[in-house]
Order: structure tokens, then sequence, then C-alpha cells
């Protein structure tokens, strides 16, 4: 009996195929250089099945990790459907190819889940500009696509990355202190509330998101943050389960891009279009109802209405890249922001012995009349040093974001071909044992300064990707979490919540395994450590409800 879906189906799968072999014999290499080891793989599909039957319930990181000792080797080359992948499992590998050969490797590799389906048709931009403004009159952009810009458009993303950084470069941090000092009373007020529902993560993203909303958008009401939080939600849910290179088979068979929505298998499809249609809200809701109040001269000081009012005579040109830089702004700092404020609580809460050390240094530094601030940063340097255990034991991006080769290459006699994919898997570079001995355990402490030791390469190097594509923000995000741990710690004890016969309830030390990773949800209490620290509070917060209206 005719069946048109079988029929669909079947000139579709026959047409892939001769694609597909077509692009095999087309890319052979031709290098006297071996690639590097990896796993084995069959003629035309390389290592498809391994790769679709992995049902290990490792995350992926820790998968690359063993195959790179299974190997013996810290560089190790995946090939699934002619699609080349290099795992870097190595500080030395990620440094020498991502950072000082970084001219080779700063492009993106297509993405195409992320980019086309769950993000902006990547196609549709110029591959070529022939000035700085020539791809934003060519057509709008969403948050997926400026994340993971294609190569070929270097021009769009430096002017996007230039706009960014005049914001959140290291010397104007000052300038939001006030927003985050506001904010973080209102957090911790929430920690010890009675109406505190036992999960902190709710909490945590709700201080995070406040800060930069306020900061960017201008956004102060109660209501405007909730719906935004929300919303944003949705949003990184699609770079969560599509960021990671291969996540689904369409970033390998890349015409299954173009199947009906209808078409069986096609679920991929109508999921992105769900993911998509929450990134486009996401940079365009607040845009709109912001330039809604500031044609009417009510719209609070922010990054938005200043780049407004100073690119106001090219706004044609200049608004793309203002509402993406607005929205890229949003998720990067806030996400980062969450996952590492809430690694730090999980594991404080494992570690008591953590905390009390914490406290003890508080307490002798700033006494317990005062809440911490951002000039006794210099002089908490355990406070310090848990942030940064924090991001060493899991990273808010395990496997960075994904580098793309635009030339061939050698490295240590290995052959990098021109359009590989090559990842710098940043929790394996955090993992090693050698540099950091118990590597799984929290330790904070090997990060304090001793007499004839040598301190090892600091998390901050690895934790917020490599070369020209470090994080711009992380300053930002960094003071906000220090500035949350610090809060915390000199207020309250984090202790086990209790279920409804007393009992106390176990934390799981498990994470989301995404490109953007966090620690799935726990429960966990916030009980005041001292009166006094409580009254400070308090009082520190009723004395700045006024006086930051402008911050």
């Amino acid at each position: 009996m005719f069946n048109p879906s079988s029929v669909c189906v079947y000139f579709a799968s026959s047409f892939i195929l001769a694609y597909y072999i077509y692009h095999h014999y087309q890319r052979r290499i031709r290098s006297k250089f071996p690639l590097p080891p990896g796993p084995k793989g069959l003629p035309l599909i390389g290592s498809l099945f391994k790769v679709m039957r992995d049902k290990s319930t490792k995350p992926r990181w820790r998968k690359y990790l063993d195959m790179g000792k299974t190997h013996i080797s810290d560089i190790i080359y995946i090939n699934v459907l002619g699609d080349r992948t290099i795992v870097l499992n190595s500080a030395a590998a990620v440094t020498e190819i991502l950072e000082r050969r970084s001219g080779i490797y700063s492009s993106r590799p297509p993405a195409y889940m992320l980019k086309d389906l769950s993000g902006r048709v990547a196609s549709s931009m110029p591959l070529q500009a022939s000035n700085q403004f020539d791809c934003i009159k060519a057509g709008t952009g969403t948050l997926l696509t400026w994340i993971t810009p294609m190569n070929g458009v270097s021009l769009w993303h430096r002017l996007h990355r230039k706009t960014f950084h005049q914001y959140f470069q290291p010397r104007v941090l000052p300038r939001y202190h006030p927003v985050q000092r506001r904010l973080v009373f209102e957090f911790l007020n929430s920690l010890v509330n009675p109406s505190y529902d036992g999960c902190p993560a709710g909490y945590v993203r709700h201080y995070a998101s406040s800060i930069i909303l306020r900061v960017v958008y201008g956004i102060t009401s109660q209501e405007d943050r909730d719906h935004y939080v929300r919303l944003a939600d949705r949003a990184v849910q699609g770079i969560v389960h599509t960021g990671n290179h291969g996540s689904f088979l369409v970033d390998y068979f890349p015409l299954l891009k173009h199947i009906p929505t209808w078409m069986p298998g096609a679920t991929f499809k109508r999921q992105a279009k769900v993911w998509k249609h929450s990134a486009l809200e996401l940079r365009d809701a607040p845009w709109e109802k912001l330039a809604a109040s500031n044609s009417i001269e009510t719209a609070i000081p922010c990054f938005v209405t200043e780049n407004i009012e100073k690119f106001s005579s090219d706004m044609h040109r200049m608004q793309e890249t203002i509402k993406n830089c607005a929205g890229m702004a949003y998720i990067a700092a806030s996400d980062t922001s969450v996952s590492l404020i809430l690694t730090a609580i999980l594991h404080l809460l494992h570690n008591p012995d953590v905390q009390s050390k914490a406290q003890q240094e508080l307490d002798e530094v700033i006494g317990k009349a005062r809440l911490p601030d951002f000039g006794d940063r210099e002089k908490l340097p355990y406070i310090e040093a848990i942030m940064i255990e924090a991001l060493r034991i899991h990273p808010v991006l395990p496997l960075s974001v994904p580098h793309y080769s635009i030339e061939d290459d050698v490295y240590q006699g290995y052959f990098i071909p021109k359009g590989t994919t090559v990842i710098g898997n940043a929790a394996a570079v955090l993992h090693d044992e050698i540099v950091y001995p118990e590597p799984y355990k929290f330790k904070p402490d090997r990060w304090m300064k001793q007499e004839g030791k040598e301190l090892p390469p600091s998390s901050l190097l690895y934790g917020f990707g490599y070369g020209r594509r470090e994080c711009p923000g992380k300053h930002f995000a960094l003071d906000t979490v220090w500035l949350a741990i610090a809060g915390i710690l000199s207020t309250c004890n984090i202790t086990k919540a209790v279920d409804k016969d007393g009992q106390g309830i176990e934390a799981a030390i498990d994470y989301v395994d995404g490109m953007l990773s966090h620690p799935k949800p726990f429960k966990c209490q916030f009980s005041l450590r001292e009166f006094e620290s409580g009254a400070a509070l308090g009082a520190l917060k009723s004395s700045l409800l006024c006086s930051d209206v402008k911050a």
C-alpha cells in the first residue's frame, strides 16, 4: 500500500547517504601525519553507532576523559558521518591550540541544532562583510546565534564583542556595585524568610537575574523581574540541550534540518521551534518594553538606554547589535552566576568544616556588625578560594564552547584537518590528578598561599573559555558570585533540609549534563548565625532602600 511518509523517508535517506559518500571522499585526509587516536569507526559512518548506543550515565566530559585514558593521549579524534571532532583533555593541549594558535581556532562549528533550528538560520547572514555594519543590515539575529557565530562573520562578532566589552570590562564594574549590594540584601533576606521553600535554586536565579535585568534593561519591579526570570529559564533550556556539539543527530547529519516537522523522527525540529520562540521572546520582549518607556522619557538609565543615546544617529544600523548584546549579557551573566553559586552552596552543605573556616575568616576581618563588601575582598582570601574551587570542581561550561579549525594544522605529530570541531575539555583539565590532587574533593585550601608551595593554575584560566573567545563578562559574574557567597557565609549556616518527620534530607551532588551545567534541584536550610548578623542585614538593607535609586 502506498505510504507517502515511507516514500519521503526512503528518498530522503537515499539522498542523505549519497551526499555523505560524496562528502567523505571529497574530504579525505592528504597528510603524512596521522590523526590523533580515538574510537575505531566503520567506513562512511565512522563512530556513529558508538555515539548513539552509549548509554553511560557519566557526563560527556567524563566520557571524553576516559576515552583519552584508554588511548593514552591528551588529544582524541572522533569521526561521525564525516564530521570530525577533536577533544583536548589537558592544559598543555588547550593552551597551545586554543590560545597560542587562536588565529586558526577562533571560529565556531556550524552547530545546526543550536543556531539554524533553535536560533536564527545563520546561513542567511553574509559570509563576508565589506564594513562592520553590513552584517547587521542583512537581517536580525538571536541570542543563540550570537553565542556561537558562524565562521566568516568575524566583523559582526567583533562589533558585538566591542559593544559588550565597553560596559563589562573590570575597570567599569564598580558602577554596578550599588545594584549588586542592594539586591544581595534582598537575596539573603529571602533565604532566612519563613516563606523559603527549601530549594535554593529559584532564589539564586532570582538574585542573579535581578542584577543583570537592572544593569542591562533598567528593570526593577518585582512583577517584571519574575516574568523575565521565567522566560529566561525556558530560553536557557535550548542552550543547555543543544549547545554541546553532537547533542542531536542533525549536528552530524545537517540535511535532516530540511525534513518537514510532521515527519516521523522530526521531534527535534518541533522542540527547536519552541526553544527558538523563547530565545526570540527573551531578546525582544524587554527591548520593546524599554523602547516604549524610553520614548516617554521614563526609562531608568541602563546599558540599553545609554547605547540608544550613544548610537541615536545610527540606530537603524545598531539596533540589532544592542538587542543582541543585551540579551547575551542576560544569558551569560545570570546563568554563569546561578550555576557557580549553587555549586558553592551544595559543596558547602557537604563540607561544614569549610563553612566554619570561612566564617572564622569573616569574623576576624569584618566582625559581626556588618556584612562583607567589595572593599573587603582582598582581605578574605578563603572566601575567594571557595569561589575558585567551586568553579574548578564543576565549571559552568564543562566542555566550554566548541572551536573550529579554519586551516590544516599539526600538533605533537598529529594532523588536525581544516573544518574540525575542537573541544577544550575544561572539566577534564580541572580534574587533572597531578595538578589538583584529590580532584573530586572540594578543597578550597588548595588555593591558599603556603610558604614553599606553588599554587596550581587557577580555575579562572579554564572556566570561562579560551583565547579570543574568553567570556567578556566573567568579571561581572564573579563579582555577583563573590558577594553572594560572602554574604551567605557571613549571615547563615547551611544545613540539611528536614522532612516532615524531622529527618535530614540528603542533597545529591549531581549535575545537569549540558553545555551550561548546573546542580540538579536539591534542598537545604539557611539559619541565621548570630542575631547581630541578622540585625545588620535588616539595618543595612533599610539604609540602602532609598540610596541607590540611580544605581
